[in-house]
């Protein structure tokens, strides 16, 4: 071992659990080098990440850190050495009864007594001496005093890294660190990674999708689906996939299914919204929002991370109680004239990061993506020919017909959240919801998501879709609410 490089792997497998999941990776960094890990959804790279954070067993081969010493015992490694995993915001809100605890997000009584931000920091050692520039520069002073349940998506994430930050570790590893994050996030993140290398001896490692990285990223390693590994300087590495691999006889059964399931029922405004606020104690979310959307529109709702979005979907799929308390219409009737939310549920696809959050049923990629029938995350018991033909069009199309019966906690967070994507499209409902619906997945899979869309959705169905990524909203999107955070 060379005692100035800072990890060597040497013909190292990877476990997890009991199965070889990485095989024969041979890879050095040295010191002032800085990575980026790549790959398809399902190739490794979380799992990667996790070895090198001590989370998962080398099976063979050799894994060390050479400039932490001879010691290297457990304590060194812990301190030496911090992994943040972004897909994880999930472990912070657990509870035996997910789907009222998911719920739970909007219901500014019920939520009360959980840890504020500031608490949760605490824990990782926050001083608001020695740290208010690590929350200023990452942007979450004014989130201090707020409930971790109430947090968005993305200011969740900022909250973990920041706790991580507060370590100052000498191996920085993080996995989808973009994910959730608005353009604005991502450069603070990426200026922020950029002065802690150059101010402190700190080796990074990113892994996942990502647009742009830190300058200070000098060299990439790729995991091919073919389990080679390859190493290279960093390079504009982009794939750009094309309609050329595309199943077109289980698109076609998509979009038969689709145009086959109008539903009766004829409806002008699917939502309107007549000066609608949300308020959270003394934190206004949404500010007289005035907003109509006709049958058979789609829009894009857009907006800084905080600025409501994912709040704004909650009351329009039923899971906000405040609804009551504004004038809000679904399908042409007011909220509050005595429908049940499952009435309001049933005529909607939806998927969101929440909602993968909380999903930890023990079911199979099939009853996954059939738990959309219910509404929960409850499996019908008896779906009809129509809805199982549906699913297994949509395994092929995605062409992970070999995952059917493989456990949803066994799939890689990519692969899981295609399989909540296609759970909103199982009911093949006049109107979907999706909230991020991309997130963690790789180009390829993008790509063939905004394909389908682009080719089953017609002027019968509406769509609200958010995103942080420009190139992520469908074609077919002509409308626009911009929010202000």
């Amino acid at each position: 071992m060379n005692p100035k490089n800072r990890i060597e792997l040497k013909n190292v497998s990877i476990a997890v659990g009991p199965t070889i999941v990485l095989k024969d990776i041979n890879w050095t960094v040295k010191a002032n080098e800085h990575w980026v890990v790549t790959g398809n959804c399902g190739t490794g790279k979380t799992v990667l990440a996790e070895a090198l954070g001590q989370k998962h067993r080398v099976a063979s081969g050799t894994l060390a850190f050479p400039f932490l010493g001879e010691d290297g015992s457990y304590t060194v490694l812990r301190e030496g050495i911090q992994m943040i995993s972004f897909m994880d915001t999930t472990k912070l809100f657990r509870s035996v009864n997910a789907m009222h605890y998911y719920q739970q997000r909007f219901n500014a009584f019920d939520s009360d007594g959980h840890l504020t931000v500031r608490q949760y920091l605490e824990d990782g050692g926050f001083d608001i001496d020695q740290h208010h520039e690590i929350l200023a520069t990452i942007g979450i002073e004014d989130l201090l005093d707020l409930e971790r349940i109430k947090l968005s998506s993305g200011q969740t994430r900022k909250m973990m890294l920041a706790k991580v930050m507060l370590h100052r570790p000498k191996i920085l590893i993080m996995d989808n660190p973009y994910i959730g994050l608005d353009h604005g996030s991502r450069k603070v993140l990426n200026d922020l990674l950029d002065d802690l290398v150059a101010q402190t001896d700190m080796t990074l490692i990113l892994s996942g999708h990502h647009l742009k990285l830190p300058s200070c990223i000098s060299h990439r390693l790729h995991i091919h689906e073919t389990g080679i590994f390859e190493k290279d300087k960093l390079e504009d590495f982009h794939p750009t996939p094309s309609p050329k691999n595309i199943n077109k006889k289980a698109l076609k059964s998509i979009k038969t299914h689709f145009k086959n399931n109008i539903p009766s029922e004829k409806f002008t405004d699917i939502i309107r919204f007549a000066n609608v606020s949300i308020r959270y104690g003394d934190k206004q979310i949404l500010k007289n929002i005035t907003w109509k959307v006709k049958s058979g529109e789609k829009w894009a709702v857009i907006g800084q991370n905080g600025s409501g979005k994912s709040t704004l979907l909650s009351l329009i799929y039923a899971d906000n109680p405040q609804a009551y308390a504004n004038e809000i219409y679904l399908f042409d009737k007011r909220r509050g004239q005595g429908e049940s939310i499952w009435e309001v549920k049933r005529r909607i696809g939806f998927t969101s990061p929440e909602l993968h959050a909380y999903f930890r049923e023990n079911l199979t990629a099939k009853e996954a993506v059939l738990t959309g029938l219910t509404d929960t995350f409850i499996v019908l018991k008896n779906p009809s020919d129509h809805h199982l033909n549906l699913t297994k069009s949509l395994f092929e199309y995605f062409g992970i017909e070999a995952e059917l019966d493989t456990k949803f906690s066994q799939l890689s967070t990519g692969i899981q959240r295609l399989l909540l994507f296609m759970r909103a499209l199982v009911k093949a409902a006049p109107v979907l919801l999706l909230d991020e619906p991309f997130q963690g997945m790789d180009a390829k899979l993008v790509f063939r998501c905004k394909y389908l869309i682009g080719n089953i959705l017609n002027g019968n169905h509406t769509l609200l879709f958010i995103s942080h990524f420009v190139d992520e909203i469908p074609k077919s999107v002509r409308h626009e609410l911009a929010l202000k955070s």
